[in-house]
């Protein structure tokens, strides 16, 4: 797989927009559409918006903020885990 640059002018251009409309942050009213879909509504290709959405991504939330992600959802998976499986050794303190 080769190197993909993205346009900084093009990142500029079209981030919020992307932002806007994928499934990064959840909307009740409002579901995202796929990088296919805004790569045609936007008139781009699919590639471009995927590398513009998950630069975008990074540069909505600092580093501390997908740690406590990854936490959370390390710790649900193994609360979910314990119960199901009737194994509360396997819950997290």
């Amino acid at each position: 797989m080769g190197v993909f640059q993205l346009d900084p002018e093009v990142y500029r251009r079209y981030k919020d927009e992307v932002l806007a409309l994928c499934n990064s942050f959840q909307k009740i009213h409002q579901p995202g559409l796929s990088d296919k879909q805004i790569a045609e509504r936007l008139g781009l290709d699919e590639r471009t918006v995927t590398e513009i959405r998950c630069v975008a991504e990074r540069d909505c939330y600092p580093l501390d903020e997908w740690q406590r992600a990854i936490d959370f959802k390390r710790k649900a998976a193994l609360e979910w885990a314990a119960l199901t499986l009737k194994r509360p050794d396997l819950k997290p303190e």
